[in-house]
């Protein structure tokens, strides 16, 4: 019987071991991107994304997530949405990491779903004065936006689309889904110059096909969180909006010349469970393929 006990214990505190460690430990994925618009004074240009933090902390003040994105040097940092939970309203976990990122780096960001979830629930004014705060920092907020990156007489083109809250589907929801198409993208983005290299922050990879055909080059996202579990050879499990085995979770997808990167992040909503999907970090190289 204490034999039985004791190896039950045993048991459950390798399973909490084996949580902690999914959901604690850092990687970190590396692309090239190579393409022949990206201009020769952009090779080895260096792009970290950061996704879906959610409020999480790697230890205090995030000091091993800075660390690790030191570590990669990067040229600018680009954030793809839901650096907050819009379930609780700790927000000062994201101020303050947002303050030491912008210490070092130029950083884009872009709304989620859950900065946008946060304005309707019952943390509203929390948030305003969250974002009001997040204001008073030095980045570019690229709401429906385009900068341009300049590099000596070189540039490349940088978009950033708020994907409207009414897109997102979540479980039990029966409200009618907004479509995105690549109408609706001139709409909010403009007409792109396709002889320029192009880049698209959207939060979710879902409509893929939209920013194909709008005529991005490379689209950064994330939402998905790469499926929360990760099962061998088959993939993520589950979508954000509880349908399983997303279409894209993670990784590099091509379609005709267009490309799309889909971090995994490095957070989670409700509850943090994380299965053979430990949090990422994403450093993209850009190669010039101009002869």
């Amino acid at each position: 019987m204490y034999k039985t006990i004791l190896i039950l214990i045993c048991i459950f505190i390798l399973i909490c071991i084996y949580l902690s460690h999914n959901i604690n430990t850092l990687e970190i994925a590396q692309y090239t991107i190579k393409n022949k618009k990206i201009p020769k004074e952009f090779d080895g240009y260096n792009i970290v994304q950061i996704s879906d933090l959610h409020s999480k902390s790697f230890g205090k003040n995030n000091i091993k997530l800075l660390q690790k994105i030191k570590y990669l040097n990067p040229d600018i940092i680009v954030i793809t949405g839901d650096l907050v939970d819009g379930e609780n309203n700790n927000y000062d976990i994201a101020l303050n990491f947002m303050k030491e990122l912008t210490k070092l780096y130029k950083v884009y960001y872009i709304i989620g779903n859950h900065e946008q979830k946060a304005l309707i629930k019952k943390y509203k004014q929390e948030y305003i004065k969250y974002f009001e705060e997040l204001n008073q920092i030095d980045f570019i907020n690229l709401d429906d936006d385009k900068v341009k990156i300049q590099k000596n007489n070189s540039k490349i083109n940088l978009y950033g689309l708020t994907v409207p809250y009414s897109c997102y589907k979540y479980l039990f929801d029966d409200k009618e889904i907004t479509t995105i198409d690549s109408k609706f993208l001139e709409q909010k983005l403009g007409d792109l110059n396709k002889n320029e290299f192009n880049i698209l922050l959207a939060h979710t990879p879902f409509y893929f096909d939209a920013y194909e055909k709008w005529g991005a080059d490379l689209t950064l996202c994330g939402h998905v969180h790469g499926g929360v579990v990760r099962l061998p050879f088959i993939g993520g499990l589950l979508s954000p909006d509880r349908k399983f085995f997303p279409k894209y979770d993670l990784g590099k997808y091509e379609k005709n010349n267009s490309t799309m990167i889909v971090s995994k992040g490095l957070g989670g909503s409700k509850v943090l469970i994380r299965i053979n999907c430990k949090p990422e970090i994403v450093s993209i190289k850009l190669k010039s393929d101009i002869i």
